[in-house]
């Protein structure tokens, strides 16, 4: 019907088609925890997976005999979905899922929008991560700071644009949230809300990634500070075959000359 609501996705294919395309990428999902496909593909694949982990916390055997039914591999799927799954999820009322856009995977043919459909609060939690990258990134330019100094702001108005002044950035000092934006706060509380042991084990994170980054900064340092390498002895060149035609030397009195 022309001008109707789009209940879901066709993705190009018939039912059957598409009802086992998107049982293969949520088998796929719960095994990785983090999969990479088309954009559309990981909208409608977030759907199914968001109403499995739901079956999956309510464990009971009507639950059971459904998610077997979706599972392609219900083995190696089923006994995760109910316990460990079941365990993170207890007590987070939804949005057990994530799609965050990506470049496209086939640059060099159809430039499909693609996705990263993932997990969240697992071990390949992608938020979590670049959480943890951006506090360590923070706190270092905190530090180098002048006491009480800001950095500047810009506005994106102004006279020209039209707009109201404000800045792009909230300010950055060492006594706002520790040295962190308010926005990475923000970002904070959300990654560690439901998780369990959140802040331990974003902390850990924080260390890890800060003593790998003072690792790094020691072996740039002493690279520098190392004497170069003494060169080898060139090895002795061969004088190069001049190909240049050489003078005849002038010819005997009475040589013969044959001819043939």
């Amino acid at each position: 019907m022309a001008g109707g609501a789009l209940k879901f996705r066709h993705l190009g294919r018939k039912s059957s088609h598409r009802q086992a395309l998107l049982r293969n990428l949520v088998s796929s999902l719960f095994e990785h925890e983090s999969i990479s496909t088309t954009w559309p593909k990981a909208k409608e694949a977030q759907r199914l997976a968001e109403k499995l982990i739901t079956l999956g916390k309510k464990n009971t055997e009507k639950s059971r005999r459904t998610a077997e039914g979706i599972f392609f591999s219900p083995l190696s799927n089923l006994p995760k979905l109910f316990t460990t799954l079941r365990k993170r999820y207890l007590d987070r009322p939804g949005g057990y899922t994530r799609v965050l856009r990506i470049e496209p995977i086939n640059r060099n043919h159809d430039q499909a929008p693609s996705a990263i459909l993932e997990l969240v609060d697992g071990p390949r939690d992608m938020r979590f991560a670049m959480t943890a990258r951006t506090i360590v990134r923070e706190r270092a330019a905190a530090d180098e700071l002048p006491p009480g100094r800001k950095p500047p702001s810009s506005s994106p108005g102004g006279p020209r644009g039209g707009g109201r002044s404000r800045p792009l950035l909230p300010p950055l000092t060492k006594a706002d949230h520790g040295g962190i934006r308010e926005l990475t706060a923000l970002n904070i509380r959300k990654v560690t809300r439901f998780r369990p042991n959140g802040l331990d084990d974003l902390g850990r994170e924080v260390a890890r990634l800060e003593q790998l980054k003072k690792t790094e900064a020691k072996q740039k340092t002493d690279a520098k500070q190392e004497p170069e390498a003494k060169q080898e002895p060139e090895a002795k060149q061969e004088p190069k075959k001049s190909y240049e035609r050489k003078t005849r030397r002038p010819r005997p009195e009475g040589a013969r000359i044959y001819s043939y």
